[in-house]
């Protein structure tokens, strides 16, 4: 082994191996030498966080909180349960974990909304963004509608402070837009609600949406479509 290895290095992968990892984890740690600064435990927890956060979703989409055990997605995950356990102390953090990615996805959308921009650009932009991202998280938004439909018990008071805040920073937004003149006057809060059911329902109802447009399965064409579809409706209803 590599003598610029630190020992505590080889410590913590000789635990990692003791609570069920492969023999890559030691691999890692002896790689360390050649990869300068970078933590090899750092690596490794972030590969297989990923694969257990990629696998719960999976099930808790389709199975729900309640339906789903360690088990099953250590199974998923192709990872020993024993490491589930090391990375998540309980199922319930990691639900919580994945109910946050999806609101950071939709903030990330939502960052399109700006009083620098004009309303046509910034509503166009925010809609394929929340479509793109219903499309290439699917499970995650299946997941998201599943936990609102069962009463949202998991998302904490801070989370529902944070939509609460950000959809009020943006209705901002929207308000300035109606005193500018620029938009006609609506209520911006249920604004939002009307963009946000439209652009989840093609990720998260797609068994519904699919065959009303006469297809097996929805393509990233279709989502385009609907994109453009929903953008011209709603500035045709909207703008000033």
């Amino acid at each position: 082994m590599d003598a610029t290895v630190a020992p505590g290095d080889i410590m913590r992968a000789m635990i990692r191996t003791m609570v069920g990892g492969a023999e890559t984890e030691m691999a890692a740690v002896a790689d360390a030498g050649t990869k300068g600064r970078k933590n090899p435990e750092e690596r490794i927890r972030a590969r297989n966080e990923a694969k257990i956060l990629k696998a719960a979703v999976e099930l808790f989409s389709r199975k729900g909180f309640d339906g789903t055990r360690i088990a099953e997605i250590a199974e998923a995950s192709e990872l020993p349960k024993a490491n589930v356990y090391y990375y998540f102390s309980t199922k319930e953090e990691i639900y919580t974990r994945l109910i946050e990615s999806v609101l950071e996805g939709w903030d990330k959308a939502l960052e399109h909304i700006r009083s620098d921009s004009e309303p046509r650009e910034a509503l166009t932009a925010y809609v394929t963004a929340k479509l793109d991202y219903s499309r290439q998280h699917a499970a995650e938004s299946r997941f998201f509608a599943n936990e609102m439909m069962r009463g949202g018990t998991f998302l904490t008071r801070k989370q529902k402070q944070h939509m609460q805040e950000i959809t009020r920073d943006r209705a901002a937004v929207v308000e300035g837009w109606i005193r500018s003149g620029k938009m006609a006057p609506i209520d911006p809060r249920h604004f939002f609600i009307l963009l946000w059911s439209a652009t989840q329902f093609y990720g998260d109802f797609e068994a519904i949406a699919a065959p009303v447009l006469d297809k097996s399965r929805l393509t990233k064409a279709d989502f385009a479509e609907a994109a453009d579809t929903i953008t011209r409706t709603i500035l045709a209803g909207c703008l000033a």
